[in-house]
């Protein structure tokens, strides 16, 4: 693919008093550091950006800008790690496709035939009807947590008392537990982790280990670089995190998850390992952009079995020709100029991130942000493809990110 110029990105994210840099290995390059003005105050934007662009036959650009620990004076480089929120339903349902791949699972098994009989499955809403296919697109019928007063109460009062909030995804899903559904499994779509935390289940009790090591094997291994930059995010140390800075609201200032997300020793103020599938990664936009790009491009899963992750949107209730929904993992979007794509958005207290694969054009973006609130990540996601799309015929090329 024809290349993109670092300048163009830089200037898409130069604002007043910024530390910007590029990091490009070319062979005439290695890097290029330009400082704009200082980091931004307050709450207004992030303290810190990275973005990271990933093209055909291994190119790649990653361009960052600002601080990963604004106290300390540490500047986000490539290889700083950001918690990805619901960034991490991707690789989830990427573990679920390579077990359909191999038969060990189908999309339209009911889960009932796995747990059925269970007390902690059979107390769920629509136990009986969900099926894999459910799940993967949010068609369960399940609220999603935050919504719910029985989470809110319950993970307030653990954490004023200081007791641990490692909740498990079975203790997750008991707060669903004798509830009504939303609507009956596969008769609508509400956005829920809870159906990504069953997955998590799903894929323990057929792989018979847990989440993690089931994604190292099936998915991680299948990438073709910077796998070692995806980490758990099950527990509060982790190296390399950029600092998060939590906006959030009443809630969030109660049970102390406002503020700054990390301590003076770099680890994370309250345990993550609630996020599990729904999200539950540490990552780098790099690697973020390699594993949509590899998942796209048919290294991780077959061709044809991409096809059916993207095709799948198209079974959303009510969904019309051009229409953003959600497919096997990911929405699938049209834009004019950018063509399709697939993409998905991650939220983590003190943190935000967005990643796409331009199907038309063959390339994919990731941004990540130590802050959960500021400069709106869709928009820019678009801002840098079209900057690709601009550039593509310049008849330069994108050198390998270091």
């Amino acid at each position: 693919m024809a290349g993109l110029a670092a300048a163009t990105l830089l200037a898409l994210f130069a604002t007043p008093s910024a530390i910007v840099s590029a990091q490009i290995a070319e062979p005439q390059l290695s890097s290029a550091v330009h400082r704009i003005v200082a980091v931004r105050r307050g709450y207004l934007k992030a303290p810190g950006v990275s973005v990271a662009i990933d093209g055909p036959d291994g190119t790649a650009l990653t361009v960052t800008h600002g601080f990963a620990d604004p106290d300390a004076g540490e500047p986000v480089i490539a290889q700083t790690r950001f918690m990805s929120g619901s960034t991490g339903k991707t690789f989830a349902a990427a573990t679920i496709m390579r077990l359909v791949e191999d038969g060990r699972i189908g999309l339209d098994d009911r889960v009932a035939d796995r747990f059925g009989g269970q007390s902690w499955y059979d107390a769920l809403p629509n136990s009986d009807t969900i099926t894999i296919r459910h799940l993967l697109q949010h068609q369960a019928g399940f609220p999603q947590f935050l919504e719910l007063g029985s989470f809110q109460r319950t993970f307030l009062f653990d954490r004023v008392t200081g007791r641990p909030t490692t909740y498990s995804p079975r203790r997750m899903l008991a707060f669903i537990a004798d509830t009504d559904p939303l609507f009956p499994a596969g008769e609508g779509h509400h956005y829920s982790d809870l159906n990504y935390h069953l997955l998590g289940l799903v894929i323990e009790d057929v792989t018979g280990t847990d989440y993690y090591t089931a994604l190292q094997r099936e998915v991680l291994s299948r990438m073709t670089a910077h796998a070692d930059d995806i980490v758990p995010a099950d527990t509060t140390q982790i190296d390399r995190l950029a600092a998060g800075y939590a906006k959030g609201d009443l809630f969030g200032r109660l049970a102390g998850t406002n503020g700054r997300t990390t301590d003076a020793n770099g680890d994370l103020r309250f345990d993550p390992s609630l996020e599990y599938t729904g999200g539950g990664l540490a990552v780098t936009p790099r690697a973020l952009a390699r594993f949509y790009a590899d998942l796209a491009e048919g290294r991780i899963v077959r061709p044809e079995t991409f096809q059916r992750m993207v095709d799948a949107h198209q079974d959303q209730p009510g969904w019309t020709p051009g229409a953003t929904a959600y497919g096997l993992g990911f929405y699938v979007t049209e834009r004019e100029g950018l063509g399709r794509y697939i993409s998905h958005s991650g939220f983590f207290p003190g943190y935000t991130s967005n990643v796409g694969y331009f199907l038309d054009h063959g390339f994919a973006v990731a941004i990540q942000q130590n802050s959960d609130h500021g400069p709106d990540l869709f928009s820019r996601l678009r801002d840098v493809a079209r900057a690709v799309i601009d550039h593509a015929g310049s008849g330069s090329t994108m050198g390998e990110d270091t």
